[in-house]
């Protein structure tokens, strides 16, 4: 293994680790597997839907990379790199949507959605989740239930939900762009050293020009049978020993061709050791 394929299998990895967390995280969230579950499903599902898309491909993007440098495959990795490309673009996405609503009237954005768009079924499961009873009291935008009424101690859902949505945007956030510079720094590895998973330069395909052909045995028999008349053996044993050398030779050759390709370094007519 070269330097290059250690680093590169590092830079996988932590690929496949950072789209395994968010999308296990993802897969909690939908299937409300945590208290504050169906809260986030209600409120900032756009981050989510979002969450999930760039998990999804962060994680295609790290076993598609793992299955190139296993392989040694140098157009398996460059469909890895590409992949990074609109896995880094989800992935930011989540971070502006989350930061945008964060910090750009936050408040008028939770009372609209609260008075226009949330069903009384969301607004039950909200004042479930957050203990809390109405807008601004019971008697403001309140869907009754069993602890909701029109004399409930529970305060108004404006406060917690406040809270709520301030600390789980902006932690998203943060989490979000502190792992970009990761990210970038996938990108650079897997460009750097996608091309040298192994020693061999190129291809490790002998050129056309150097290559040794039927025709080019064929044409030595004719040359040798032509001067086998001169020296001490006689022509014909003469004949049939240029012939198995060269076909011996021609074979090797090729056997030697055939078996740095397959390899992991080229084979001794490239001049580099095996």
């Amino acid at each position: 293994w070269t330097l290059h394929k250690w680093c590169l299998l590092g830079s996988v990895t932590t690929v496949f680790l950072l789209g395994l967390t968010c999308l296990i995280y993802s897969i909690l969230t939908w299937f409300t597997a945590y208290p504050t579950a169906p809260v986030l499903l209600i409120t900032d599902s756009p981050a989510l839907i979002l969450l999930t898309i760039s998990s999804s491909l962060l994680l295609l993007s790290s076993l598609v990379g793992i299955t190139g440098t296993l392989l040694n495959s140098r157009p398996i990795l460059a469909v890895y790199v590409l992949l990074l490309f609109p896995s880094f673009i989800s992935f930011v996405s989540v971070g502006y949507v989350t930061y945008k609503k964060a910090n750009f009237s936050l408040d008028e954005k939770v009372s609209q959605a609260w008075n226009l768009w949330y069903s009384p079924g969301a607004r039950m499961v909200l004042q479930g989740a957050l203990s809390c009873c109405g807008w601004s009291g019971p008697l403001h935008g309140a869907t009754p239930s069993g602890t909701c009424y029109a004399r409930s101690p529970l305060p108004g859902c404006h406060g917690p939900l406040m809270r709520f949505e301030r600390e789980t945007l902006s932690s998203a956030a943060w989490t979000v762009f502190s792992l970009v510079p990761l990210h970038l720094a996938n990108i650079f590895v897997g460009l750097l050293c996608a091309n040298h998973v192994t020693h061999r330069f190129g291809k490790g395909i002998t050129p056309a020009r150097y290559r040794l052909s039927v025709q080019d045995v064929l044409s030595s028999v004719s040359a040798a049978s032509a001067t086998s008349g001169s020296g001490n053996n006689p022509p014909h044993k003469k004949t049939q020993a240029q012939v198995h050398f060269l076909f011996l030779h021609f074979w090797r050759r090729l056997a030697i061709t055939e078996l740095s390709e397959r390899t992991d370094r080229p084979g001794p007519h490239t001049g580099m050791r095996v």
